[in-house]
């Protein structure tokens, strides 16, 4: 719509605006860094809810982590076994690994004889500390 200037009936004279592309622009950029950079994070597919711990002291990163699910079941990586062979089965899985120390994540409803069993195999695999790790309670 034209708008007309009051006093001789001629056009008003355009307004000059800033771009805003520019701004467009940047705020893309940085979403997309965000997206890039969050998905950084190491990620598990095994669904594992994990028991909650007392301890405020957080555990040293582990090289192995072996995930026990809720049926007792054992992966490592995408392989997955049974606690009782676990220890037969990781000895060359952890050839090229720090064999001194592997953490387990455990499902709360996992059962500790699973648990103690998987401990037992990493003992006869050569492994000298076994972390659990536990979610912080709250």
């Amino acid at each position: 719509m034209i708008e007309f200037d009051e006093q001789d009936g001629a056009p008003a004279p355009r307004r000059e605006f800033e771009t805003t592309i520019p701004l467009i622009n940047v705020v893309f950029l940085l979403l997309i860094f965000f997206l890039l950079a969050g998905t950084l994070g190491e990620t598990s597919e095994v669904g594992v809810n994990l028991p909650s711990g007392t301890i405020d002291d957080p555990a040293p990163p582990q090289k192995v982590t072996l995930y026990v699910e809720a049926d007792g079941f054992v992966w490592v990586g995408e392989q997955v076994m049974e606690p009782s062979l676990a220890g037969f089965m990781l000895k060359d899985f952890m050839k090229d690994k720090d064999k001194s120390r592997v953490s387990i994540k455990a499902d709360q409803a996992a059962p500790a004889e699973s648990v103690l069993t998987l401990m037992e195999g990493l003992r006869g695999a050569g492994v000298q500390q076994v972390t659990l790790l536990t979610e912080r309670g709250s």
